[in-house]
Order: C-alpha cells, then structure tokens, then sequence
C-alpha cells in the first residue's frame, strides 16, 4: 500500500503568525521542525496501518522547509520549487490514499488561522464548480482525477470543517481553533502530534 501526504506550514499546532513561516525570521526554525513532526506523526499512523511505501511533498511557499534528516527514515521527500502540480506533485494512481497535513482554510473563512488561496496577495476567491474553493478542496480534487481519496486532513478547526463540506466522509484533526486569522487557541504539540498517529493509523 502507498501513501502521499501533502505537507503545509500554516495548520500546524503553535504557529499563528507570518513570522514563524518564513525563512529569516527567528521562529522559522522551531515552526519548521514543528511541521516535520507532525508530518513524522502521519508517517508512523500510516506505518501502522500497513503503508509499505511512503511519500512526502513539501508543499509550503518554496517547498523547501522539511529538513530530509527530520523526516521519518521511510517515507519518500519531493522538496523544492518550480513542480508542475506544485502542492500535488508526484500524485499518481498508485497510491491507495493521501493526507494532507496541516493545512488551512480557504482566503476569507472566518477565523481562519493564517487563511488564504495558495497566494495572499494575488488571490482574493477561486471557485471550483462555482463554489468558493481552497486548497484543500483543488488538491483534493487532483486526487481525485487520479482515483486517489483524500482520507485525512489536519489543520485549524476551519480547515477541518471545509475538507468535510467538500468530502464528506473525510477524517479530520483539529490541532487548534482560530481566534482570529492571526490567533489560536492551539493543543501542545505532542497532543496533536499524537492524534493524527492515531487517526493516520485508522483512517
């Protein structure tokens, strides 16, 4: 069995702020290592759940944030930019499901922590079937053109509550509830590092 996770930034526990996604700032680094842990959490879920072949994208702004060390020894990292389906590269048919860890919610959902459509200052709405869409439900969608469910998302409770608009049956963790785009009321992050080992693990 394969699996693909797609890995952003903005949904993981703790992190609430431009400041802690960006390379040069001083928080980067913690929130970077906060991203690969929980990617870590996904891939021993998956492991458990009998996952025999493993594969991780960066997927945040230029998609080099994962540190190949930090990673789990079995899984697989696609890291850096330009990739032609960008937050889905190296989806295929192969793969018997994908995750999406720590994902947001869509530009404009209210008390989206960190919000937005793949690009803050070029993309107001994107609409997919004339329905307001983020990047959960277009990834979601290009998994679908290859057959592949979208089994898991973690991120911000408005992030969870758009992939079950959009996909219904889908598992979601919620590592924190927005405030306000810029706040958080965020578990600790071995909690939710833990739930999604154990929602990977059943999902």
């Amino acid at each position: 069995m394969k699996i693909y996770i797609s890995a952003d930034m903005e949904g993981v526990a703790g992190i609430v702020h431009p400041d802690q996604r960006q390379i040069g700032n001083p928080e980067y680094t913690w929130a970077r290592r906060l991203m690969a842990e929980e990617v870590n959490a996904a891939v021993r879920g998956a492991l458990k759940a009998g996952a025999e072949e493993i594969l991780v994208n960066d997927s945040h702004g230029n998609m080099r944030n994962l540190i190949p060390e930090h990673l789990h020894p079995e899984a697989q990292l696609i890291t850096g930019n330009v990739k032609p389906w960008a937050m889905m590269e190296g989806i295929d048919g192969s793969f018997a499901a994908a995750f999406f860890i720590g994902y947001h919610a869509r530009r404009g959902a209210k008390r989206g922590v960190l919000e937005h459509t793949y690009s803050e200052r070029r993309i107001y709405e994107l609409r997919l079937n004339g329905v307001p869409a983020g990047e959960i439900a277009i990834n979601a969608a290009l998994a679908g053109h290859y057959g592949v469910p979208v089994v898991l998302v973690s991120g911000d409770e408005e992030a969870v509550r758009e992939a079950k608009a959009f996909l219904g049956q889908v598992v979601g963790v919620k590592v924190k509830g927005g405030i306000s785009r810029l706040s958080a009321r965020s578990l600790h992050p071995e909690k939710a590092q833990g739930l999604i080992n154990e929602e990977e693990s059943h999902a």
